[in-house]
């Protein structure tokens, strides 16, 4: 039954993706009005009777025809070419493949584009020009796009579209390359289906680097139509947000981006100081604003270092960058993670909920919105955001794990192997990727702890402290696994070294279900009352 309703689905999503309702529609009324026209045309022009009868027959033979070319056909920049069918669903009661869920009818996975340029020096740039297109397509409706940790695990390896489409449980693969000399910037993009390796669309774009912007979202609109997806007026006014025609303050932003993603201690003063600098190089880029903003917003959310005068700086910044592009869901995102840090909780929901209306397929919004949502005791609000976060990115391991603990507080036991396994399934296929991601190492070894995995959990927590010694993710997560594992002493250790100078959020400490074992436990408190001392 399960199989069928799947199967069903399918047929109903391939009739969308081809066009056929659209094709259905249009000829339905193009029928219809030159039936109007013959019946009114036809007796005065001193035709037969019979003549109106025979252009009814025949548009009613056609009909079938129509649609039926429209499932088989499509036009394309490139002529007509036949539509490639995508994998049907397979039956869901079938043996588990060592992969991610077979793959939606529209998802794609977007790859680190090859440095291509003379001294091979731009791996900023070409990783920048990924991730930016991973980010606007977030922004489609009914487009499930790869996590940016999933797809780049791929740079380097010699893996063919079906492996990755297997392994990431994607339809088609973006990939592609950036020669970057002088002024000038040539981008080739190409889309290959999963389903059989072959080329979907290739295009090759030659443009100024004042015009790399407006590019990204011309590449952007391309796959989304060779995909044979539809934009409505608000995601297309989402592809646009924000941009510049300013070369140099690109740059600055992309190098910004690089440091960001890394979210470490060294590496955030380092992005905020970049995305100054694009902000100087161009006072109206929008983005620039925004990621400054989200920079010293991560900064704050445990305290690392953020002085009053950085904190008015992100709330300017996040303000800028609305005014200057209203529709800027990141913005609303930082915005609403500066006001959590400060307890200004309906600021902060208000800003939430903004982003959410207006993408509702951003990850970091309902991901920081669950995560918000614990720290303060909403446990519903928590596991339904952080649901929906892994609805849309489903390779991600973050938010299954956190969703753990939220279970945790709700005592919905019942559920916890099952999250517990998906979790743990996805953290693994990280780690068989990137042996030395810091993160799925201390994430994983609270998890393997919390499901009675003692040795796996122990091993992971070295692995962790060798990849990110000085981290205080690393210090704060292992002591939750130690807490856990009951190395309570160990525990303290970790903790009171993660929250060294008053560095740590209160409310997740507080509401942190790892840390039960501890409470009472008169460090424990020490450390926690350090937290509720600082300003």
């Amino acid at each position: 039954m399960t199989a069928a309703i799947a199967k069903l689905g399918h047929w109903f999503a391939e009739l969308r993706r081809r066009k056929v309702v659209r094709v259905a529609i249009a000829y339905l009324v193009a029928a219809w009005l030159i039936i109007q026209v013959a019946d009114a045309t036809f007796e005065p022009m001193g035709l037969p009777a019979n003549a109106l009868r025979l252009v009814i027959v025949v548009l009613g033979l056609g009909f079938p025809l129509a649609c039926g070319l429209a499932w088989a056909f499509d036009i394309t920049a490139r002529g007509i070419e036949r539509t490639t069918p995508l994998p049907e669903p397979n039956d869901p009661s079938a043996d588990p493949q060592p992969a991610v869920q077979n793959p939606p009818v529209a998802s794609v996975a977007v790859l680190p584009f090859a440095d291509l340029s003379p001294n091979r020096d731009q791996g900023y740039f070409c990783d920048g020009i990924a991730e930016e297109l991973i980010n606007s397509l977030c922004c489609v409706g009914g487009l499930r796009v790869a996590s940016r940790t999933s797809s780049f695990q791929f740079r380097d390896r010699q893996a063919d579209a079906r492996e990755i489409g297997r392994l990431l449980g994607v339809g088609a693969v973006l990939e592609g390359g950036v020669r970057k000399a002088g002024t000038r910037v040539r981008i080739t993009a190409q889309l290959v289906n999963c389903a059989d390796g072959y080329q979907h669309w290739s295009e090759s774009f030659d443009r100024d680097l004042d015009d790399v912007f407006a590019l990204q979202s011309e590449i952007a609109r391309k796959l989304v139509a060779a995909m044979r997806l539809a934009l409505t007026p608000q995601e297309s006014a989402l592809l646009e947000r924000g941009g510049t025609a300013n070369a140099a303050a690109y740059d600055l932003y992309l190098r910004g981006q690089a440091m960001l993603r890394d979210h470490t201690d060294s590496t955030l003063p380092k992005a905020a100081e970049l995305f100054r600098q694009a902000i100087r190089a161009d006072a109206d880029f929008a983005q620039a604003h925004a990621g400054l903003a989200n920079a010293l917003a991560v900064t704050g959310q445990w305290q690392l270092g953020l002085e009053p005068a950085e904190f008015e700086e992100a709330i300017r910044a996040s303000q800028r960058a609305l005014d200057l592009q209203p529709q800027m869901p990141e913005a609303y995102v930082a915005s609403a993670c500066l006001y959590s840090m400060q307890g200004r909780v309906a600021e902060a929901e208000t800003a939430f909920e903004a982003a959410l209306r207006l993408n509702p397929a951003s990850y970091d919004a309902n991901y920081m919105y669950a995560r918000h949502s614990f720290a303060i005791g909403n446990f519903e609000r928590a596991a339904r955001y952080f649901e929906a976060a892994h609805d849309l990115r489903p390779d991600e391991y973050q938010p299954l794990s956190l969703l753990l603990g939220t279970l945790v507080r709700l005592g919905r036991t019942e559920r916890l192997q099952s999250v517990g396994d998906r979790a743990m399934a996805a953290i693994e296929r990280r780690l068989a990727l990137d042996p030395s991601d810091g993160r799925a190492l201390h994430l994983g070894a609270v998890l393997a702890a919390r499901l009675g995995q003692e040795t796996k959990s122990r091993d992971w927590a070295a692995r962790a402290l060798i990849a990110r010694p000085g981290a205080f993710a690393t210090a704060y997560n292992l002591a939750c696994a130690y807490s856990l594992l009951g190395d309570h002493e160990q525990a303290l250790q970790m903790l009171d070294a993660a929250v060294e100078s008053g560095r740590g959020n209160l409310g997740w400490i507080e509401h942190d279900p790892d840390f039960d074992p501890l409470r009472g436990k008169p460090r424990f408190d020490e450390i926690v009352n350090r937290l509720r001392k600082k300003p």
